[in-house]
């Protein structure tokens, strides 16, 4: 509904945007119009809403009731409130996005939001009222995703000074000011912007008027609402119970709805999940498939909020057989991979503290001697341990392998290969797999066969040519273990790791699903999200961003099945949250060493350690066993009438999860069962 008030009235314009679906400059009762960037991206109202998008160009403006109000006039404070939620962040150093306007392309009272000083994945809202390029001062509030605010500016126009509020129920409430110097102008209406570095956001309710009470309701504020916290990252052994938790304030009734995301989907926020409409959200018995992220939303009369995800990891337990780590060092460009260099050494000293069993490591340069400078790294750092270089190059980096266990062989797949073939046409960057699939094969002590290590280093970039090479590179993996690797040695372990450049939650054009492909159903991997102890986030990239500190997730374990249901644990390690700072480590080795953050995990052995019966019931004549298991593991089955003479019942029976169930008929005559895990 609109409401464009007389020129003697204090509300000078209104509207909720209660229009059909459509761009805004269309549907909105010719109030509102074009006056600058493109209009081939319109400004779109949905679900009476309007949303602003930083992927458009276009800005609308509407006028007021009145206008034009010079700043000699007797009308020259402005007050302007309105609704917003955002849904993606905006950059670091954030753009504006609403403002006052005179008859040409002057502006006044710029609202604007960036990331830089927030905490990560959080945003705040600063403004400026003369300069269109520096924000002149910032509200201090950390602001976040899928929550929606109220946004309150005042501009006095015979000075040119701009006032922010979010949230306000008093014109006394805490607020920021400008002090640029005076440059008065002309208002005639107020408008909308998009432009790069805003996010995305979806605004409601705007009022302008030239009283605070205008455009705030008088009286006490109903407060949509706010989470104090939120749920907590939890680690737990299958089988046990878990419970996340959720304070929030805001008018009453507050409504709950806890989703649901499986760690193999490409989102945060998943499907509801049925009864859970409470504060706390129990989970009894939890089984592999349930790990994954959880979210809440919280919602009332007045607007609503989405938790951050946190991530539930379910590991089997029992010892670890072998640790692993992957890890980006950083190396394209170096010249010199000495073990007297600082970055080498703070990588060595990392590797000293963690003690993993396996290591991959990305962009090894192939420059000045630096691959055989690896065999000093691993005397220095690593002594005793195998290492394979053989992996092919861009002409510029690698990729190696560490093991304690023997190296038994090692092979380059994929360089060179075609990538026509899968969707990628595009002569720059060449239409070929430019750097490679490496692997090693590892005898690992206890395992009857092999460990086949991969280690790729997808595509780095986020323009469009780089994103369609990335996707095309990992369509050629995951063909490659579909059609190559699983028909050969689909019973043997296998794992692959590395940078794959994109991050799996923050779907985009630029990050065109790469994740997904790999971890599709025929490749047999599985995706891991470890996270930091500390922090509770999983993102690796770029610790080096001294804004804002890593802020998105680009290095991946991905095991098999069979790894997968015997994982004991893992973490995203982080030297400068040590406090203190272990003896043999540096606060600020993780920035030394790479812009990416070490992943670390350990894995149980699958072949061994013993497995319980888990149920044991009989209907009518259908006998029913359920035993511990872990994915693609063999059994046999056997069967006696006096403990002493077994005969088989059936065999190669496939596990496909953490249990596994057979069903049979007998006769009433006694029986017993014994099962067996083979080899």
């Amino acid at each position: 509904m609109v409401f464009a008030i007389a020129a003697e009235a204090a509300v000078l314009f209104s509207d909720s945007f209660d229009y059909p679906d459509g761009a805004l400059v269309t549907v909105g009762a010719n109030l509102w119009s074009h006056h600058s960037g493109s209009v081939t991206g319109e400004v779109m109202v949905a679900s009476d809403r309007v949303f602003l998008s930083e992927a458009n160009t276009e800005d609308v403006h509407a006028l007021l009731a009145g206008q034009p109000y010079p700043a000699s006039g007797t009308t020259n404070i402005f007050y302007a409130g309105f609704k917003v939620k955002f849904t993606t962040l905006p950059g670091g150093s954030g753009t504006y996005f609403t403002h006052f306007k005179d008859s040409g392309n002057g502006f006044r009272a710029r609202v604007w939001a960036l990331t830089s000083g927030a905490a990560p994945g959080r945003f705040r809202l600063g403004i400026s009222s003369t300069s269109s390029s520096i924000i002149n001062v910032t509200n201090p509030i950390d602001l976040r995703l899928n929550t929606d605010y109220i946004v309150v500016t005042r501009l006095v126009n015979s000075n040119s000074v701009s006032t922010l509020w979010i949230n306000p129920t008093a014109e006394t409430d805490t607020s920021v000011s400008t002090s640029e110097g005076g440059s008065t102008f002309t208002v005639v209406g107020y408008a909308f912007r998009e432009n790069t570095g805003e996010g995305v956001m979806s605004v409601d309710n705007l009022k302008i008027g030239t009283t605070f009470a205008d455009v705030v309701a008088s009286g006490p504020a109903a407060e949509p609402p706010t989470i104090v916290s939120g749920p907590q990252p939890q680690t737990i052994t299958n089988g046990a119970d878990v419970v996340f938790s959720v304070t929030a304030t805001g008018a009453p009734p507050l409504a709950y709805q806890w989703q649901f995301t499986p760690t193999s989907a490409d989102g945060v926020h998943g499907t509801n999940l049925p009864g859970a409409v409470n504060s706390n959200l129990t989970l009894a018995g939890v089984t592999f498939a349930q790990a994954g992220f959880y979210t809440v939303s919280v919602t009332n009369a007045v607007g609503s909020t989405i938790s951050d995800a946190a991530a539930l990891s379910v590991w089997r337990a029992a010892p670890p057989a072998f640790s692993y780590l992957t890890y980006n060092v950083h190396g394209n460009g170096l010249t010199n991979w000495s073990t007297n260099l600082w970055h080498v050494q703070a990588i060595g000293r990392q590797m000293q503290y963690l003690n993993p069993d396996i290591i991959t490591f990305n962009e090894i340069p192939v420059t000045n001697n630096c691959t055989a400078q690896m065999a000093d790294f691993v005397t220095a750092f690593r002594p005793g341990y195998y290492l394979v270089t053989n992996s092919a190059d861009d002409g510029a980096i690698h990729s190696v392998i560490l093991s304690r266990y023997p190296i038994v062989a090692s092979r380059s797949w994929l360089h060179g290969a075609d990538l026509v073939l899968f969707g990628y046409t595009n002569p720059v960057p060449a239409p070929y797999f430019t750097r490679d699939l490496f692997e090693a094969e590892i005898s690992v002590p206890d395992f009857p066969r092999p460990l086949h290590v991969f280690v790729a280093h997808l595509k780095s970039g986020q323009d469009a040519g780089s994103a369609a090479k990335r996707a095309a590179e990992a369509g050629a993996i995951s063909n490659f273990f579909a059609t190559v690797y699983l028909p050969a040695h689909g019973d043997e372990p296998c794992v692959l790791s590395g940078d794959m450049n994109e991050d799996i939650l923050w779907p985009s054009a630029s990050q065109p699903q790469s994740l997904q492909r790999l971890v599709s159903a025929p490749t047999g991997l599985h995706l891991t999200t470890p996270l930091n102890p500390l922090t509770g986030r999983e993102v690796t990239w770029s610790i080096q961003n001294t804004n804002s500190g890593p802020t998105l997730r680009y290095d991946y374990i991905l095991p098999c099945a069979m790894l997968f249901s015997n994982i004991t644990g893992g973490q995203v390690f982080r030297t400068d949250l040590l406090n203190p700072a272990p003896a043999n480590l540096y606060s600020n080795d993780d920035r030394t060493a790479s812009d990416h953050l070490p992943v670390f995990m350990a894995f149980a052995n699958p072949f061994n350690g013993p497995f319980r019966l888990l149920s044991l019931g009989r209907t009518n004549q259908i006998v029913s066993l359920t035993w511990e298991s872990q994915s693609n593991r063999s059994y046999r089955l056997e069967v006696s009438s006096n403990l002493m003479t077994w005969t088989p019942l059936a065999s190669n029976l496939i596990a496909t999860g953490a249990d596994c169930t057979f069903q049979t008929n007998i006769s009433d005559a006694p029986r017993f069962f014994r099962v067996y895990r083979t080899p």
